[in-house]
């Protein structure tokens, strides 16, 4: 009795083992293919399904899935203002010569501009959904017997919906004039409002140093008290970006202004808290020197100068002379062993001067130097 007990409670693992794999082999399946009308994720139809809306029109596009066999797609709309609306065909888009068929279709079919419930005040909504024919003619999801009628609730047929409206009008965007290091400034002040207006947007694409623009990346979202933008994420000067500057309203559409701008070629600004100390040693001096560290990613080091003589004008490579290069992470320098300069009868020390420069030459192609800050 004891072995054959043993053998059924083996059994019985061995069968919910078994079960268990199958059980998740079936999750799997149900999963794999994203166009498999049993698909419980998607349905059957095409994934990705987003609008575009226009004045009286709409931009459908969603995304190819790279599964071949895909003859074309067809669009299916229907419209909340009408009671008892349903789904109809509006459209399709077929590949041509055995072409992968594309994933954009223009609707222009009749659409109503600024459609909203009396009521409450909601706006009215083009609601769509897609299908995909493969190489059979067969049509999947088959709008006969749409998946969102099936009993299982959470397979769906995949919908996006939105309202058409006249564009607001196209932000009049210039670039400011008082630059600063690693800034751009853009301004829209003289923007004309719309009754529907609801956001700017401004979307950026940087350059790389390769040459090639970036993709495009939300950077703000303003409201119409503020028609300007500073974009100071930049890490070097001469620096390319493309800026879509978008007026959006209630609806959800766009008028885009596009600019490409560079960051200005500009020195960093000079060292701050430059401090001095001496130490004289007999017939000479040592002498350290300190700053902060200046904050500009484009850093390139700092340049400590010195003067040859008391008195005169100063001017570089005559009465200054460069004394140590220092690099971007260094915030002190130490000189032993100087010697003293004569001023009328007197033994001085020797003046030092700090400059702070980039990685960027500036126009004329030398260092690209900030002003000199003395070391008191």
């Amino acid at each position: 009795m004891l072995l054959s007990t043993s053998f059924r409670l083996s059994a019985i693992c061995i069968l919910l083992v078994a079960a268990g794999f199958a059980a998740g082999c079936t999750g799997s399946e149900d999963f794999s293919n994203p166009l498999d009308p049993q698909n419980l994720r998607t349905a059957g139809a095409p994934v990705g399904l987003a609008l575009l809306p226009g004045d009286e029109q709409m931009t459908v596009t969603w995304e190819d899935s790279g599964h071949d066999g895909i003859a074309g797609y067809r669009i299916y709309r229907r419209f909340t203002g009408d009671p008892d609306s349903t789904f109809t065909f509006v459209g399709e888009v077929l590949g041509e010569n055995g072409a992968r068929p594309a994933t954009e279709f223009i609707d222009t079919e009749s659409l109503k501009n600024d459609q909203f419930d009396e009521v409450n005040g909601t706006p009215h909504r083009y609601i769509y959904r897609i299908s995909y024919i493969d190489a059979n003619g067969i049509e999947v999801p088959d709008p006969n017997a749409p998946p969102d009628a099936n009993e299982e609730p959470h397979q769906r047929w995949q919908t996006a919906s939105a309202t058409p409206s006249v564009a607001p009008p196209t932000p009049n965007v210039i670039v400011g004039d008082e630059v600063e290091d690693l800034t751009v400034k853009l301004f829209w002040q003289d923007y004309e409002f719309p009754n529907d207006f609801q956001i700017f947007r401004v979307i950026v694409s940087q350059r790389s140093l390769n040459g090639e623009f970036l993709p495009f990346r939300l950077r703000a979202e303003l409201s119409k008290d503020q028609p300007y933008f500073f974009d100071r994420e930049f890490d070097r000067d001469n620096a390319a970006k493309i800026y879509r500057v978008v007026a959006v309203d209630r609806f959800g559409v766009e008028a885009v202004k596009v600019v490409q701008v560079a960051s200005p070629n500009l020195p960093p600004s000079p060292p701050q808290n430059v401090r001095i100390g001496f130490f004289a040693r007999g017939p000479r001096y040592d002498v350290r020197i300190f700053w902060s560290k200046n904050r500009e990613p484009d850093l390139g080091g700092y340049l400590i100068y010195a003067t040859k003589e008391a008195g005169g004008e100063l001017v570089v490579g005559r009465d200054l002379i460069i004394r140590r290069r220092m690099d971007a992470k260094d915030t002190s320098a130490t000189f032993t062993g100087e010697e003293f300069i004569l001023d009328g009868q007197n033994q001085v020390p020797r003046r030092y001067f700090i400059t702070a420069f980039d990685n960027t030459p500036d126009r004329t192609g030398s260092r690209d130097e900030s002003g000199m800050v003395e070391a008191r």
